[in-house]
């Protein structure tokens, strides 16, 4: 099942580093607190420039066997110039 998902990214945290990049938050939209999953390192390296509580972005992924939202796509809603600069480069 894939699902569309837009909330606000928080408690963003690093599981593990190497040999892939795995990195844990929560999505926090006006019904529900999502756990979510990021695996991709481009998408990993993005949300760990995103401050938590204040950024709002919108996510596609599918749901894990664990319940988490595991992310395949990601965008960042309302950048920021910082974000903009430094997160969001290709």
């Amino acid at each position: 099942m894939k699902t569309n998902q837009i909330g606000i990214v928080d408690k963003i945290r690093v599981i593990k580093t190497y040999p892939d990049m795995l990195v844990r938050f929560t999505l926090v939209t006006p019904l529900e607190r999502i756990n979510c999953i990021v695996t991709k390192k481009e998408l990993a390296q993005q949300l760990l420039f995103l401050e938590n509580g204040q950024t709002e972005i919108a996510c596609f992924g599918h749901i894990s066997k664990t319940d988490k939202l595991v992310i395949d796509k990601m965008t960042i809603r309302n950048p920021t110039s910082f974000l903009m600069e430094f997160a969001m480069k290709a």
